[in-house]
């Protein structure tokens, strides 16, 4: 029996130990998050600074993505983003602004931040909340406030948008700053203008989903720690209990035990030999621990051994996709380099084929002037060198724009590849063929999140290929030059053409 109450002791305290290295390990991954995820957007207005908290929601090499209070930012003349390790900065532009629900979207161009995760279920009055933001004075500094959730409230009669009525109070004054339960997870932004409550985390997502940005979402709901230390506690007062139950009992036993003895010396043996037996068991018990202790400790030990085997595979596959992926492109390049050489013959042919026409109208004047001139013969050379069939001595292929084949060939930045090829007929018409990501809208789809549904339009005006933004919202540039405001532009045969993050190459085709 005490060998029995030992043990119980021996594994709430092993319980205890397990649950404060777990809630350590929590609170330092969520100081880690907040530290990387949680920014501080610089606000220029003439000559003036301020500084207002924004949380990084989507974000990967290329492209950033980070909310603010539109109100903190309005009538700014430039605007950017702190990097928190670095100190850098980089520029951010507004993708949208919510006004209502003082929300505003910036876009950061190699922002490459972990998004704050946004909470699985939302949270009930009573909770345990946060309130995490840049401080004004010190941008690298995160301030940290608790409190307990009051009540929601909808934003107004009508819309579904909730706001969190909350005591923690707003760090840094109006710099802003984000709702957070005990995980570190979001579930609202704080309004501007002092706490006047937060824009649940449902409202922000539908605010960012409107804008095509997808935000990350838990694994499961949060559990509090207050919570947990309390049930373990209850469970360890429990134990406790029970354990007194057994200890009274055991003496009682052991009261009847020694009125046995007293009154039998065969009774008496009889008890030396249980009490015997009891702590060979004991013994035993103690050693099947030990066993299972071991036995824990080298089941540990092959998972690390497995996940390094594992981890050492994955890094090589890695390495072999990229080798593929960089032979695919040389291969790609020396494609497009015998294409150019191509062209560049085409060209020195039909130079040479001019020279001879002129050559030969040259002689025809000459004729003329002496009187040897034979018009039959010299409408016939010309004729023959003009129609289109197969090259050699005194002829040429003669391509028109209607007879050729454009094709735009490239890779996104996860290197997924992208084809179109487009016959010269369709580009000639007056409209021109138009590319974007809505099959139905454009006959030549790019099928990428950055692609807008109608990005840009290609069409040949004499003899020339042009290009045209329609307005996108991530852009089309020529060869690293941004043509969003430009209009039609010019592009030839062998240009870099980047449709949203789709970097793509112009390839002249002659039939």
């Amino acid at each position: 029996m005490v060998y029995r109450v030992a043990i119980r002791h021996l594994m709430l305290i092993l319980v205890l130990a397990f649950l404060l290295d777990a809630l350590e390990a929590r609170a330092e991954l969520v100081s880690k998050n907040l530290n990387e995820s949680v920014v501080a957007v610089n606000v220029f207005r003439n000559k003036d600074k301020t500084i207002a908290t924004g949380v990084v929601v989507q974000a990967d090499p290329y492209n950033g993505y980070v909310v603010a209070n539109s109100a903190l930012v309005k009538n700014s003349d430039t605007l950017s983003v702190t990097m928190p390790e670095t100190g850098a900065e980089l520029v951010a532009q507004i993708v949208k602004t919510d006004a209502t629900l003082d929300l505003v979207l910036l876009k950061i161009n190699g922002l490459n931040l972990p998004p704050l995760t946004f909470s699985l279920e939302p949270s009930s009055p009573g909770d345990v909340v946060w309130s995490a933001g840049r401080g004004d004075s010190v941008a690298q500094t995160i301030g940290l406030s608790t409190g307990n959730l009051q009540r929601l409230y909808r934003l107004k009669d009508g819309d579904a948008t909730q706001v969190i009525s909350h005591t923690a109070a707003v760090s840094g004054g109006d710099v802003g700053s984000v709702l957070l339960n005990e995980c570190g997870e979001l579930i609202g932004f704080n309004r501007s203008g002092g706490n006047n409550g937060a824009i649940d985390g449902a409202g922000i997502v539908r605010f960012l989903s409107a804008q095509n940005v997808r935000v990350i979402r838990a694994n499961a709901a949060c559990i509090s720690a207050v919570w947990q230390a309390r049930k373990t506690a209850e469970q360890a007062s429990e134990a406790a209990a029970q354990a007194r139950l057994e200890a009274t009992e055991a003496q009682r036993v052991a009261e009847a035990m020694a009125v046995k003895l007293l009154a039998s010396d065969r009774q008496n043996q009889q008890l030396v030999k249980a009490a015997g037996q009891a702590k060979t068991t004991a013994e035993m018990a103690i050693k099947a621990a030990a066993d299972a202790q071991a036995h824990a400790e080298q089941t540990r030990i092959n998972l690390e051994q497995q996940t390094a085997s594992i981890m050492a595979e994955t890094e090589a596959m890695v390495q072999l996709l990229q080798s593929d992926r960089d032979a695919a492109e040389a291969r790609f390049n020396v494609v497009l380099e015998q294409q150019r050489r191509s062209s560049v013959d085409r060209e020195d042919y039909l130079i040479a084929v001019f020279v001879v026409l002129l050559t030969l109208l040259i002689l025809a004047v000459l004729l003329i002037q002496r009187g040897g001139f034979r018009p039959a013969a010299i409408l016939e050379a010309v004729s023959s060198a003009g129609k289109p069939g197969k090259e050699g001595p005194g002829q040429t292929v003669m391509h028109t724009p209607a007879l050729q084949e454009y094709v735009l060939d490239g890779r996104d930045e996860d290197g997924i590849r992208y084809l179109l090829r487009i016959s010269g007929d369709q580009l000639s018409g007056e409209q021109g063929i138009v590319i974007g990501r809505n099959p139905n809208e454009s006959p030549y789809t790019i099928n990428h999140v950055d692609v807008s549904r109608q990005h840009a339009r290609l069409k040949v005006m004499k003899n020339r290929v042009f290009i045209e933004d329609l307005g996108s919202t991530n852009g089309t540039s020529v060869n690293g030059q941004n043509i969003d405001d430009k209009g039609l532009v010019s592009v030839s045969n062998g240009d870099q053409i980047i449709i949203g993050s789709v970097v793509m190459k112009l390839r002249v085709m002659g039939n």
